[in-house]
């Protein structure tokens, strides 16, 4: 609609112009040397603007003229690039195949037609090092290196080189460069993370991941438990050199991103413990219990309460239970501080739940504790047996303690920063739950012996022969009950005879 506007604007200028022109009067006279020229102003005007036109119409010939021999090497380049990039295309593909002969053969055709050093080497690169040919691709790769716009995939080639060739040296090297370049490059802060952690450089794997979070890389949870983890080991390797300052400092970091990373807690509760604030410790292993219930926290909380009266001591156990009463560690917990404060009827009923739950060697031995007390060491002696045969508890760190080597915290960092676990499940479940008939069974009181006990080899009592019209009754008040009979054991022989007579038997005497 304009170009049609624009159009009908010019049609009306030109015929406003023709009409000016060939309004106006008037002669022009010309004299050049002894020759007279005269003519009509309109007709010169005309004249004047059709050399005009025409001197354009030639100049713009000329021009194109001028112009073929550009325009025919420009097509020639355009064609030469269209057969570079398309052998280009095709190699890539013949790449992603695994064709390293129509690579390298697309490779040298891209590279002739195409002046694209950069992508002509990344394909040259890929072809050799899929024919096996390592040094032409490593030399294509460090050309790339020149120019900017390739340096980084120059760099992720050598590094795959050197990676493949275990160079963690010069791996290390081309992975930190490529880092720097693009911190938000998944592959580089993966590469740099993990050379880190195989080294136990838990600082520079720290660094790295707070960089790529700055630069892209999600702060979700699992990166949160991720750092949390590497805090962790950092506090350790501090402690260990006696940096108790450091130590404190990044336990103290590493507890606030992940209150259930055991490891973390236990060593501040340490820390706190030995600048005496035993309040402030304990708070620490009740918080982690909360997250996550752990027999480290037992052992350390009982170790800084170790010097504190034992009713203290059982306290601040069975407060620690209270904040995750429902989980099994909870359980026995509160049955172990019972059986110290020999309450066994508690123990035994915490017991009973756990022991049909998921027992364990432990839950066993706290049940065979509890019913020794409350009885003896003959209805102890069936929980011990199940103790014995149970597994033994193959939690790390349960006596609180955490010695882990470089390779054992490598592991325990990425297995709780993937699963929020300190190790995995075991490959095998053994379960030793017992149902609720089996436990009563085994808690039941033991059965009361009477004091009299039969005389053996005693000769038997007479019997005494009664008239059948005139048959004898025991009084009411001499006829033993049933649960008395029971009670005191006393054994009763009835005899049974043809009905001729009755017989009246006495109980043995002892």
């Amino acid at each position: 609609m304009i170009r049609m506007l624009i159009f009908l604007v010019t049609i009306v200028m030109i015929a406003g112009l023709v009409t000016l022109v060939a309004n106006v009067d008037g002669v022009v006279y010309a004299q050049i040397g002894d020759y007279d020229f005269s003519a009509r102003s309109v007709i010169l005007i005309f004249a004047l603007m059709f050399l005009a036109g025409l001197c354009i119409f030639g100049t713009l010939i000329l021009s194109w003229l001028a112009r073929i021999p550009k325009r025919l090497k420009r097509t020639r380049l355009e064609t030469q690039r269209s057969k570079g990039l398309t052998a280009l295309a095709r190699g890539l593909e013949a790449v992603a195949a695994g064709d390293a002969e129509d690579a390298q053969r697309h490779a040298k055709n891209a590279s002739k037609n195409l002046d694209r050093p950069g992508l002509t080497r990344l394909l040259t690169a890929q072809a050799a090092q899929l024919a096996g040919d390592h040094a032409i691709a490593q030399e294509n790769y460090a050309g790339m290196l020149e120019a900017p716009e390739t340096e980084f995939l120059g760099l992720k080639g050598l590094y795959l080189q050197a990676r493949d060739q275990k160079d963690k040296t010069a791996a290390k090297e081309y992975a930190e460069r490529a880092f720097k370049l693009r911190p938000g490059a998944e592959w580089a802060f993966n590469s740099v993370y993990h050379l880190s952690l195989e080294r136990g450089a838990w600082g520079e794997a720290l660094d790295a991941l707070q960089l790529a979070q700055k630069n892209g890389v999600p702060k979700d949870e699992p990166n949160q438990r991720r750092e949390a983890a590497l805090l962790s080991a950092a506090a350790y390797a501090a402690h260990a050199s006696e940096d108790t300052a450091a130590a404190l400092k990044e336990a103290e970091a590493a507890f606030k991103k992940a209150p259930s990373f055991t490891p973390a807690a236990i060593l501040l509760a340490k820390l706190l413990s030995q600048k005496g604030n035993d309040g402030k410790a304990a708070k620490v292993l009740e918080e982690a219990w909360a997250a996550a219930p752990h027999p480290a926290i037992v052992r350390t909380l009982e170790k800084i309460f170790a010097d504190a009266p034992s009713g203290r001591r059982a306290g601040r156990l069975l407060r620690l239970a209270e904040k995750a009463p429902d989980k099994d560690e909870s359980l026995l917990v509160r049955a172990e501080q019972h059986i110290a404060l020999e309450d066994w009827d508690a123990a035994i009923q915490d017991l009973e739940t756990l022991a049909s739950r998921n027992p364990t060697a432990s839950t066993f031995s706290a049940m065979a504790a509890a019913m020794t007390g409350k009885y003896d060491e003959k209805s102890g002696a069936p929980w011990l047996a199940k103790a014995a045969a149970a597994p033994l508890d193959s939690t790390i760190g349960r006596d609180g303690e955490f010695h882990f080597t470089t390779d054992g915290w490598r592991r325990l960092i990425e297995e709780f920063a993937t699963s929020g676990r300190l190790a995995p499940p075991p490959l095998e479940n053994v379960s030793f739950a017992m149902t609720r008939g089996e436990v009563k069974l085994l808690t039941a009181a033991p059965e009361v012996k009477s004091e009299e006990q039969p005389i053996e080899n005693e000769p038997a009592e007479e019997v005494v022969d009664v008239e059948p019209e005139t048959p004898i009754e025991k009084p009411e008040a001499e006829k033993p009950s049933v649960a008395e009979s029971k009670s005191d054991n006393v054994d009763a022989e009835i005899i049974s005879e043809p009905p001729a007579a009755d017989y009246v038997v006495s109980p043995k005497k002892s």
